[in-house]
């Protein structure tokens, strides 16, 4: 929805692909920095390497599942399914990986960077991913069924706190994480952007919503738990 000057209305076509567009460009763009810069991956992706590196299966086949999962999730939760919804998410996260892939692979000389500004750029791509969030949950278009459950979580059970609402998210890929590296000894992709990531990226998101496009409302603002 668009706020002007208090009053909402829908989004037109044009404003809807541009604000996609604007969403998925910061989104890709940070998440390709974090991993160019091999300085930490995002928790949920961290927790796919380390499950990768105990069952010998690929990290796309775990966040493939992680989608698959969040998807069903949120047709729990909200009691129904709507099907080109959901449909449209789990094509997102087949294009987004790929996006990602791309991104990171034409920047991958910052590995070559001084330690001290590949924290930095790192930093700022995480940064990038919670303002693409923030864009892509507000506009409720097509997004990754990750974001699209912890944006249905923060206004159902977190009175629509992003940092904290955040931070439980990515709690379970950091257990998984851990779980992975008492089974087997080792773990992997996470290091000091992974920090960054799980306590501040849920605070970048609810900084966006107010100063990067801070007409775009949430439809979510008025939801209530169904008993």
């Amino acid at each position: 929805m668009y706020n002007e000057h208090g009053h909402l209305r829908r989004l037109s076509s044009h404003e809807i692909v541009i604000y996609f567009l604007a969403g998925l460009l910061f989104n890709t763009f940070g998440n390709g920095i974090t991993v160019a810069t091999n300085m930490g991956s995002a928790p949920w992706t961290a927790s796919a390497a380390n499950l990768a590196n105990v069952t010998g299966t690929s990290i796309s086949t775990f966040l493939f599942f992680y989608g698959v999962l969040a998807a069903t999730l949120v047709c729990i939760l909200q009691r129904s399914i709507d099907w080109p919804h959901v449909i449209g998410n789990i094509i997102f996260v087949v294009a987004f990986s790929g996006i990602i892939g791309i991104v990171s692979t034409r920047l991958a000389v910052l590995e070559t960077f001084p330690l001290a500004w590949r924290i930095v750029i790192d930093f700022l791509g995480i940064i990038s991913i919670g303002f693409g969030v923030s864009i892509t949950q507000r506009l409720q278009f097509i997004l990754h069924p990750i974001d699209d459950l912890t944006n249905l979580t923060r206004f159902m059970f977190f009175k629509g706190n992003a940092a904290i609402s955040q931070i439980i998210n990515f709690s379970f890929p950091m257990l998984i994480s851990l779980l992975a590296w008492a089974f087997s000894g080792k773990i992997t992709a996470i290091n000091i952007g992974t920090l960054f990531s799980f306590f501040l990226q849920g605070m970048f998101v609810g900084y966006a919503d107010h100063h990067v496009f801070s007409h775009l409302d949430h439809k979510l603002n008025n939801i209530k738990i169904s008993h």
